[in-house]
């Protein structure tokens, strides 16, 4: 018996003992974003209120600057494109321990994997990122077959099965902790995708609260773990995609070469499903993107809106 076998067997057994899957509140906001996370400098005064009126006065420059010149398509590209770059090699130096270059990649031969990992990852940016700032993506459009267009992108030519769901169980490596079973993917991917469609309509919907269902949806995903490889990847563009109201361009959770030791002790202890030290990482990571985007348009951000 093969393991898509297997499963079908496992799913069938589950629905007749009447075990089936109880939904529960998977996207939420009943917590507070840590003021003060384990990887914060004792002098680092900076807290969630500063990070989230911050981001609201970078953006609005932003935003300032590009209705002053929304028909320079060509300087607009530019600096998009040399997001899209810095993003990427933020993207995959997060997975390791090393602050990856363009020009470090360009040393390796392109049918090296760190190159091909590169390069699907640039096509899946592309492939849901329009090359324009602030682009609200739809959230009609946010679906679990979404999750498996960009891990099709993201792993071709680097996984025999790329873009569908895993058929055998996993774990984090080093770790006595099991992603959830192969034949309660679909089901839990489903509903969660489901909840984050309805609190991402909601109206009026504010940073602060945008950030903990992000935090949320993060957690669920990488919980569940849906696909053989790529996971993390698809999770960062996925949380993108929600949060586009709210960032200028795409942003990587990237704080620096710590930004792996950092993001996976988040996880851990968001299993609880209360991710408050994740929230803070998506907020600095937002204000960090905010600011080297400002920082590269060389626009002046002390001014008073």
């Amino acid at each position: 018996m093969n393991s898509s076998e297997q499963i079908q067997i496992e799913r069938k057994d589950m629905n007749k003992q009447g075990t089936s899957r109880r939904k529960f509140k998977m996207i939420h906001s009943n917590f507070d974003i840590l003021n003060n996370p384990w990887w914060k400098n004792a002098y680092d005064e900076r807290d969630v209120d500063y990070f989230i009126s911050s981001i609201k006065h970078l953006q609005h420059i932003i935003l300032l600057s590009f209705s002053d010149h929304e028909n320079d398509e060509l300087l607009w590209k530019g600096y998009l494109d040399l997001h899209h770059e810095r993003y990427l090699l933020e993207c995959i130096s997060s997975e390791c321990y090393v602050d990856l270059t363009s020009e470090f990649v360009q040393l390796f031969d392109r049918s090296s994997y760190l190159v091909k990992k590169v390069l699907n990852l640039h096509d899946a940016i592309t492939s849901i990122f329009p090359s324009t700032f602030f682009p609200n993506l739809s959230i009609d459009n946010f679906t679990p077959s979404l999750a498996q267009q960009l891990n099709q992108y993201i792993c071709d030519g680097l996984t025999v099965d790329a873009g569908r769901y895993r058929l055998n169980y996993v774990k984090p490596a080093g770790e006595n902790y099991v992603y959830m079973a192969p034949y309660l993917i679909e089901d839990h991917m489903n509903e969660l995708f489901h909840q984050c469609q309805e609190k991402f309509r909601k109206e009026n919907l504010q940073l602060e609260e945008a950030v903990k269902f992000g935090a949320c949806f993060y957690t669920h995903f990488l919980n569940i773990h849906p696909f053989t490889n790529g996971n993390g990847r698809v999770a960062r563009l996925l949380l993108s995609y929600l949060l586009s109201k709210f960032t200028a361009v795409p942003f990587s959770l990237y704080i620096g070469t710590k930004t792996r030791d950092v993001c996976l002790q988040c996880l851990r202890e968001s299993r609880s499903f209360t991710p408050n030290a994740l929230a803070t990482l998506i907020l600095e990571s937002i204000y960090l993107t905010s600011y080297k985007i400002c920082s590269v348009m060389d626009l002046d951000i002390t001014i008073t809106l």
